[in-house]
């Protein structure tokens, strides 16, 4: 009875793990420092992959402890977005290369070059350590994502710390990845990366969802559309740059209408206000058809999490916007636990502590000129 809860909200549970183990790590201010204990604690590899690897206090932190890691028999390689890496100059990835650690990156920013893409991105944030532990969410080696605790500007982020039979699907999708990229090719099969450990007796049944080329590029949007299909009780659904397709809008509409407690937080602050400006545009309808949209009030709110009726959670790179569905690479994990969907339904309750409610009135009381500019950035969503 369990098993068939969990499969009436997956897409396709022959692509589902069963024994894994998942910890939910609501904020950077805990998942930063886990991760460098983790990393300092590597003993044979370790993958990174990143859309943004800074130059900064935090990532020149990093780069040294990862030389340093290298210098004791560790193999560190790293994937960045040339885009999302684009303030970091070429030295500081240079210094790394010089100190044995493989690096490559993402669709190098040179737009003479034919088949070049602006929009094409590696959007995401995985890292994977000795075939046993990953991590999957929003965070980047960037201040920006690092706590106040250690000089950091304390972004609000989601994690998830992985351990057991999925870990290797996702360092399939690092070495698919690694592929991609130009570069000299490194040979990877030494490590036995992508091959099952079985060291874990993790009992959280869970999947990767990835966008990455043509056959795979809607698969997170499916995932998303299947399980507001079968929703139930509520949907709660935190994200960075709201922004979604026709499909998922209609789905949550209609999901709402049903009787679906739908509850949505996006950012107040945000580093791409433009998004928020778009979003705006369909909140009035949203509003009307019962679903309740807050605006988080803290530090930016950088989150892609979900989760519906406590059974099916998502967290991840993808955000719910035109570029994530279109362009990006992006990795979700999808969980199918009843302990980690309550996990998640606490962390949303908490952070709607934290969040303003928007109301009718707010959306009537906008300045004409304001309603116009989101339905001007709502008409040009595909660019933003």
């Amino acid at each position: 009875m369990e098993t068939q809860m969990w499969q009436d909200y997956c897409l396709n549970s022959g692509n589902v793990f069963l024994g894994n183990d998942i910890n939910l790590i609501s904020s950077g201010e805990d998942a930063f420092p886990l991760i460098i204990k983790k990393v300092k604690a590597a003993r044979k590899f370790i993958f990174i992959e990143v859309y943004s690897f800074s130059d900064d206090h935090i990532g020149r932190a990093f780069g040294d402890m990862l030389a340093k890691k290298v210098r004791q028999g560790v193999k560190v390689y790293i994937i960045y977005d040339s885009i999302g890496s684009l303030s970091t100059g070429g030295n500081f990835f240079k210094k790394m290369r010089r100190e044995g650690i493989k690096v490559k990156e993402y669709h190098q920013a040179v737009p003479w070059k034919p088949h070049w893409n602006l929009f094409k991105r590696d959007h995401r944030k995985l890292l994977c350590i000795d075939g046993e532990t990953a991590f999957i969410g929003g965070f980047n080696i960037s201040e920006y994502y690092a706590p106040k605790s250690m000089g950091g500007r304390g972004w609000k982020d989601v994690v998830a710390e992985i351990k057991g039979d999925i870990v290797s699907a996702i360092e399939k999708e690092f070495l698919s990845s690694w592929e991609r990229c130009r570069g000299l090719k490194e040979d990877l099969h030494g490590l036995n990366a992508g091959e099952k450990s079985g060291f874990n007796n993790g009992t959280m049944p869970a999947s990767i969802v990835s966008a990455s080329g043509i056959r795979d590029r809607m698969s997170i949007r499916r995932s998303y559309k299947y399980a507001i299909e079968k929703a139930k009780e509520y949907i709660f659904i935190t994200n960075a740059y709201f922004l979604p397709d026709k499909i998922i809008y209609r789905k949550l509409i209609k999901a709402a209408k049903k009787g679906v407690d739908i509850r949505i937080i996006t950012p107040f602050n945000t580093d791409h206000p433009y998004v928020r400006w778009a979003s705006w545009a369909l909140y009035s309808n949203m509003i009307k058809s019962g679903i309740k949209i807050y605006e988080w009030q803290g530090a930016i709110l950088h989150s892609k999490a979900a989760v519906i009726d406590g059974i099916w959670s998502s967290v991840g790179s993808h955000n719910l916007d035109h570029r994530s569905l279109y362009y990006n690479l992006e990795l979700n994990v999808n969980v199918f636990d009843k302990k980690f969907g309550g996990e998640m339904a606490d962390m949303f309750f908490g952070d709607l502590k934290n969040s303003r409610r928007i109301t009718m009135a707010d959306c009537k009381n906008r300045r004409l000129l304001s309603k116009m500019g989101s339905k001007v950035l709502y008409f040009f969503r595909s660019w933003l």
